[in-house]
């Protein structure tokens, strides 16, 4: 009996560590296959949270029949005027793009504009800028250029990008900024604008001068940042090594001097088509803002795209109504105004012309998002938006 009795308990026993073991199992799996669905979304929950909140510091305590009613007082010359340079910015980057690849090889601007729109377009539908990773891509299949090179122009196309709307904020500060078209609050902080300004040309001079030395004597600058990498955590460790491993393949390209200046000029001249396309929007609703008061505006813009929300949805226009408020006193209620129009001129028609052409490429969002997703698996350089630079409309 005795037995029997401590066979069963023992059965009972075994029965409920079994029982323990299957519901540890699955509890594990659930919080796996949770964080892995959580993981998957995260990027875009936080992007939509992060729009949620720039949309209410953007709309809060406004008076909506007001803002419709400025919307409606736009001048419609200076609107269809903003949109086609606009849409002309995507074409002049698309020229621009193929200096880049000249030494690679000679590439049809046909598709250089084709994939510069789709990848501008999945920018704005998708989250984490993909669209950096998409038209390079798309390019070297159309092109026969090897993934790693395509990938690599784009991450000095950005670098152009970044030193170009630095060198126009820094030149209107320090030559082209006058007090009486600044706000009463701007104007009276003038001298820390020119202080500001000297620390962006002295940040300028700076990155001209790693860039320099990253491609002349790349194993010493990876020497100096292998130093700093040893006080820090090892994910963000292996982050830096492939950023600078897309620098320096980026800059590897590019071996003729008179090629950078050509790409030098094409960039100061393509960002200036931005300001102009901005400009003439602001014009639409206030007839005498100036031309160089975009330099200042232009790279608040840039720090507004680049935060990860869809579409740039709330950053964007938080930055453009802080930009005209703040900086030029433009009234509250009409800088809104300025900025829906903006961004509706700026994202939308690229947007829908990026539908247009990836049915006619015979191409899907989810073949998109594929494309990107094997990319970012992959060794190698990966432009992201925290590599990307400033991306202000084209």
């Amino acid at each position: 009996m005795a037995q029997n009795s401590n066979s069963r308990q023992e059965h009972k026993e075994k029965k409920a560590r079994n029982t323990f073991r299957a519901f540890r199992t699955k509890t594990i799996l659930f919080f796996v296959t949770l964080w892995r669905l959580l993981r998957r979304y995260l990027t875009s929950l936080i992007g939509i949270a992060l729009a949620a909140i720039f949309l209410y510091l953007f709309l809060r305590n406004i008076d909506i029949h007001e803002v419709w009613k400025h919307i409606r007082q736009g001048n419609p010359h200076w609107l269809i005027l903003s949109m086609a340079l606009i849409l002309l910015n995507y074409f002049m980057r698309a020229l621009r793009w193929r200096y880049f690849f000249l030494p690679i090889k000679k590439t049809r601007i046909w598709n250089l504009y084709i994939t510069t729109v789709i990848g501008f377009a999945a920018n704005t539908i998708f989250p984490l800028k993909i669209g950096e990773v998409v038209r390079p891509i798309l390019l070297g299949r159309k092109e026969n250029i090897g993934r790693s090179a395509a990938l690599a122009t784009v991450v000095i196309e950005r670098l152009f990008d970044t030193l170009s709307v630095l060198l126009m904020l820094v030149v209107y500060l320090l030559v082209l900024v006058r007090p009486e078209q600044l706000s009463t609050e701007a104007s009276a902080s003038l001298g820390k604008l020119k202080v500001y300004g000297m620390m962006f040309f002295a940040g300028v001079i700076a990155i001209v001068i790693f860039l320099y030395y990253l491609k002349t004597k790349p194993t010493l600058i990876r020497a100096i940042v292998g130093r700093v990498e040893s006080f820090l955590p090892g994910k963000i460790s292996h982050s830096l090594d492939g950023i600078l491993d897309s620098f320096i393949e980026g800059l590897s390209i590019l071996h003729d001097p008179k090629l950078l200046l050509k790409i030098g000029c094409w960039s100061i001249a393509f960002w200036l088509l931005i300001s102009a396309g901005f400009w003439a929007g602001v014009r639409a609703y206030v007839p005498d803002f100036p031309f160089t008061g975009t330099f200042l505006v232009m790279i608040l813009l840039a720090i507004g795209i680049a935060v990860p929300t869809p579409g740039a949805v709330g950053s964007y226009h938080l930055a453009c109504k802080i930009g005209l408020s703040r900086f030029f006193g433009v009234p509250e209620t009409r800088a809104i105004a300025i900025a829906l129009i903006s961004h509706f001129i700026t994202f939308v028609p690229v947007t829908i012309l990026g539908v247009a052409f990836l049915w006619h490429e015979g191409l899907t969002a989810a073949k998109l998002k594929k494309i990107a997703e094997n990319s970012a698996s992959e060794k190698g350089a990966v432009p992201t938006a925290e590599t990307s630079g400033p991306q202000t409309t084209g």
